[in-house]
């Protein structure tokens, strides 16, 4: 008996580490649910959101507002599924869940459900119940999770048999897992109106690659993009500005949109027969305020092009009598725009004609039937002033938003480009606005949306630009992605995303003071959440935010600011969940590849690219690092294993 103890004994201890027990956590999971509650994505069941690591033995926070979990939008009726994708094919041991945890809706964690698994996503077999399950179970729905408990610091609470046992997955071969839950409000739940988890992760007894394939095809060219992405709008105030300018040039900025307010130019206190008479010589230029087009002149001087909007109208000189109103002497319109433009076309490098006239623009008591049919007549009057003056001026809008009257496809562009004065020659570009409660999420929206649009009426191969972008118009909502923690990652995907999409430019809302420090007022100094820059009120001394190292890293560091970049083939499809990236080859002919890491933990990838080079630098953008400092990294077979850091944007420059 002593010698078989020993020989078992001697047998075991020779195996490898790990042949027999090893429980390895499976990385990079992704997931899909039938619906999803705002906020509350299926995608945090998998990115350890809320999650102290990246192990079993992890905790889970109590977020009130479930941010950090996922939930099914209440009172949906039919089945509630949640898909998960290993991404590739594995020998699974135990499915580890966190039940959902917000302190005032436990009932809404996830009870009953049945499991489901493929090697194929076509042929499904469902997972045998448990055999002693250490609680009733329904029969349909074996797997009974226990609740959780509401605490901050939450551990695995697995199934509900006083044990809190993970769910045994006995080395089936799956790359999908299913999870069918119960429809019936208290038996799918614990009594809530909704089904909510908070984390869920597999295990394997097969070695697990904890890299991340990226690989990208500098041979394949896949679109361009311009180099005006770098910009914003919204001046900062000229009191500022001495000090603030060279910041945002020397970040790499390199655009700002202007405006060119009429209605602020011209007095207010005339009327329109006192212009036509030029009573005390209100027709002279001379005696017009000018202050407004400051900014313009000296961001053109700094280094910076300027788009500028011919804005309004004077209220006198229109139909209703308000600064949005229709023009009713376009000659006079004319005149205004005619002196104003010969002064200033010098500093100015396109033309933007209106902003937002499907939400601005006010018709009553003009003879127009919309606000497109008045727009076309407006615009071809700004361009005859334009083109005598600079015959080469891009002109373009109309910078219509997706909620006001059907967007870009909608009823004032419709109007605006049925009429036959409008046409390629006289129409340059197309000016859209971004925001998250315009109806489309802010990094969701893409170039090929608009053009698609704009293909309806003839001009979807126009140059498109996103003349004001920000995740929410309003200043109260979501700060995170303004002024907090996440703004550089804010930044960092939209512009990826918009790169990869071919946008010809952009200008982030907005260039203004986002923080007031040491003194909160100044006389005529506005604040605005989604600024660039902290000031100093007593030091009268500013500085950029960390969602501005992100433009220096892009513009500058990368070299995407010079001129057209031409974009090209990367591969990283099975690991969108956590990673965002694109490739390009600037003017110059430098390559380069941009990474956002989009969770709290650090990554690892795998880079491969056959293009030759002699080194690779990394430059690492976080709330805290500016992205400056290079690191040299190691490659062998055209292949390096670079690690991310946590919530970062990386650039990656390939040295010939």
């Amino acid at each position: 008996m002593k010698n078989l103890i020993y020989i078992l004994f001697a047998f075991f201890c020779l195996l490898p580490v790990g042949a027999v027990w090893a429980e390895n956590v499976i990385p990079f999971v992704s997931v899909s649910a039938s619906n999803s509650d705002g906020i509350m994505l299926s995608g945090n069941l998998v990115n350890y959101s809320g999650m102290s690591e990246k192990s079993l033995d992890a905790m889970h926070d109590n977020a009130p507002d479930g941010s950090t979990m996922w939930c099914s939008r209440s009172g949906v009726l039919g089945d509630v599924k949640l898909t998960f994708d290993l991404k590739k094919s594995y020998r699974l041991q135990n499915l580890y869940i966190w039940n959902f945890n917000p302190p005032d809706n436990l009932n809404k964690g996830v009870k009953n459900m049945r499991i489901e698994y493929s090697d194929d996503y076509a042929n499904w077999t469902e997972l045998a119940a448990p055999e002693d399950p250490g609680y009733t179970p329904d029969t349909t729905y074996p797997f009974q999770l226990a609740q959780a408990s509401g605490t901050n610091g939450l551990n695995a609470t697995n199934l509900n048999d006083g044990k809190n046992t993970p769910i045994r997955l006995s080395g089936i071969q799956a790359r999908y897992v299913r999870l069918q839950i119960s429809k019936t409000i208290g038996n799918g739940n614990w009594g809530g109106n909704a089904f909510g988890l908070s984390e869920v992760l597999f295990t394997t007894d097969e070695a697990v690659s904890d890299a991340l394939n990226v690989i990208v095809d500098f041979g394949q060219v896949n679109n361009t993009c311009g180099n005006m992405l770098f910009g914003g709008c919204q001046n900062p105030s000229l009191p500022h500005s001495r000090k603030i300018l060279p910041q945002l040039v020397d970040a790499g900025f390199n655009c700002i949109r202007c405006d060119m307010w009429l209605e602020n130019i011209l007095p207010s206190n005339i009327t329109y027969q006192d212009y036509l008479n030029n009573v005390n010589d209100v027709q002279n230029p001379d005696t017009w305020n000018f202050s407004d087009l400051e900014m313009a002149v000296r961001a053109k001087k700094s280094g910076m092009k300027v788009m500028m909007i011919i804005a309004y109208c004077p209220g006198w000189l229109a139909y209703n009598g308000t600064s949005k109103g229709v023009p009713m002497d376009m000659d006079v319109y004319a005149d205004i725009v005619r002196k104003v433009y010969s002064r200033y076309y010098k500093y100015i490098d396109w033309v933007e004609v209106y902003n937002e006239p499907g939400y601005f623009m006010t018709i009553d008591k003009s003879p127009y039937a919309s606000a497109g049919t008045a727009l076309a007549d407006i615009y071809m009057t700004c361009v005859k002033v334009i083109r005598e003056i600079t015959p080469d001026m891009p002109i373009g809008g109309t910078s219509v938003v997706t909620h006001g009257d059907g967007g870009v496809g909608g009823n004032t562009n419709r109007d605006f480009f049925a009429d036959t004065r409008i046409n390629k020659d006289n129409f340059n570009f197309y000016s859209h606005h971004v925001y998250g409660d315009y109806g489309i999420p802010t990094e969701q929206e893409t170039v090929t949306r608009v053009k698609g649009q704009l293909a309806k009426f003839g001009y979807g191969d126009l140059p498109v630009y996103f003349t004001e972008w920000s995740t929410s118009i309003n200043n109260a909502a979501d700060s995170v992605t303004y002024i907090g923690s996440k703004s550089h990652l804010f930044v960092g995907n939209c512009l990826v995303n918009w790169m990869r999409d071919g946008l010809a430019g952009a200008m982030h809302w907005n260039y203004m003071q986002a923080i007031a420090e040491n003194g909160t007022t100044e006389q005529g100094i506005a604040s605005d959440a989604h600024g660039l820059y902290v000031w100093d009120v007593r030091n009268k001394e500013g500085r950029l935010l960390p969602k501005a190292y992100v433009f220096r890293l892009l513009s500058k560091t990368l070299g995407l600011g010079i001129g057209e970049n031409r974009v090209v083939e990367t591969d990283y499809t099975e690991v969108g969940e956590y990673l965002n990236a694109v490739s390009l080859i600037n003017n110059d002919d430098e390559a380069c590849t941009v990474i956002v890491n989009k969770y709290k933990f650090p990554v690892k990838i795998a880079l491969s690219s056959e293009a030759y080079y002699s080194k690779i630098e990394k430059y690492t953008v976080t709330y805290v690092e500016q992205g400056m400092d290079c690191e040299d990294i190691a490659f062998s077979n055209k292949q390096s294993i670079i690690t991310l850091a946590p919530n970062s944007v990386t650039g990656i420059k390939y040295i010939k």
